[in-house]
């Protein structure tokens, strides 16, 4: 029997193309907190690494092609609870600072403003790596 579609949608995996695929799994292990959960693929590697919460970034190792300026996607963001640790943990794995934690209150947003922190980092195949730290109020 399957099991219910979930009422709110949620992450499950993005997938990308990686054209250095043993430092970005090494990367995403070391830098971002991801575990291995599943390995697949005949001619070429496919792991699935779990974020920690379920959701995934699906890893193809890539071959043949030029390697794109930015990656094979925009960015993917990750949930903080402590931004400045995230961000240098990442820094720390070998990746690329972009911009570091920087405040933001975006008062336009509706229903109620939000206000967060946020940081870029870029990994091995150029891809964006975004952490949010969402808070309650205004930067004390």
């Amino acid at each position: 029997m399957m099991n219910p579609i979930p009422k709110e949608p949620s992450l499950h995996h993005v997938g990308m193309t990686s054209y250095h695929f043993d430092e970005t799994v090494k990367f995403y292990q070391e830098g971002l907190g991801f575990t291995i959960k599943h390995i697949w693929g005949r001619d070429q590697r496919v792991y699935m690494m779990d974020m920690g919460d379920g959701s995934c970034i699906e890893v193809f190792e890539g071959g043949g092609e030029d390697v794109p300026a930015s990656g094979r996607w925009l960015h993917v963001a990750l949930r903080t609870d402590d931004i400045h640790a995230s961000y240098n943990r990442a820094l720390d794995a070998g990746g690329k600072p972009k911009l570091a934690p920087t405040f933001a209150d975006i008062l336009e947003a509706q229903p109620k403003p939000v206000y967060m922190y946020f940081a870029y980092v870029v990994g091995f195949d150029g891809e964006e790596i975004e952490f949010i730290q969402e808070v309650e109020g205004p930067e004390a």
